[in-house]
């Protein structure tokens, strides 16, 4: 007979079912009325075939799955370098523009023209296209400060060596035309003017006035040919000098 497991309830019910057999087979009263099938009572075993409980769920406090393990802060944080481009890398602040690099000192005109003050003989202004207008053309400066680049000997133009500060314009004449030159001081000073031929320390004396102590000096010169003239606004002293106006005309 094939042994078979038994839980501690079905081992009882054998031992009763042996020994109500034993007493029927010794002619025992006691069971007559009792059908037992000892062969049946729990001949199978309780829960034989059932699987343990729970056999496949994974066992209690299992190591967890390590969360995020291989993504989480895989990129550093600003990985990208902030501020990566300088500011103003390409473009230096006014590199290109220098300040008053292109003007020279006195590069200014006077009285919005178009040349320099007219303080050597390099810069002396030519008036000749605008003094042969019918009503020929009027400037103004102030010869304060100024250097004194033309005289003339004692007596020679103004009865006066003009070793004041000057200015100097120039006017090209044909022959037979003549300029007229007033100057006017506009504050109380006393002004002269020469015209003279070339520009130079001494030149040659064409015609001058030094004759009021502060009004206007007027002085003409008719070309016997072609030439150049310089009109000279200057004072009869180094400590002669001011404002003034000048009208210049060809005729």
């Amino acid at each position: 007979m094939r042994s078979l497991a038994r839980s501690p309830l079905s081992s009882v019910a054998s031992a009763l079912a042996l020994v109500a057999f034993g007493a029927c087979a010794s002619g025992s009263s006691t069971g007559d009325d009792v059908n037992i099938d000892a062969a049946r009572i729990d001949a199978r075993p309780v829960d034989a075939a059932d699987q343990p409980v729970d056999a496949a769920d994974p066992p209690i406090d299992a190591p967890p799955t390590p969360v995020d393990a291989a993504v989480t802060d895989a990129a550093p944080v600003d990985a990208i370098a902030t501020d990566a481009t300088a500011v103003d890398a390409a473009t230096p602040i006014d590199a290109a523009t220098p300040i008053d690099a292109a003007l020279p000192i006195d590069a200014m005109p006077i009285d919005g023209g178009t040349t320099t003050v007219p303080d050597a003989c390099a810069q002396a202004q030519n008036l000749t296209a605008a003094a042969a207008a019918p009503t020929g053309t009027t400037v103004t400066g102030n010869t304060t400060g100024a250097a004194d680049d033309v005289s003339s000997p004692t007596g020679t133009c103004t009865g006066y060596v003009p070793d004041g500060p000057d200015h100097i314009y120039m006017v090209t004449l044909n022959a037979g035309q003549m300029v007229t030159a007033t100057a006017t001081p506009t504050s109380a000073w006393d002004i002269s003017i020469e015209l003279v031929t070339p520009c130079s320390t001494s030149p040659a004396c064409l015609a001058g006035s030094d004759s009021s102590i502060s009004g206007a000096e007027t002085a003409s010169y008719t070309a016997t040919a072609a030439t150049t003239v310089y009109v000279v606004v200057d004072g009869y002293n180094p400590g002669v000098a001011g404002p003034y106006s000048l009208l210049v005309r060809i005729q």
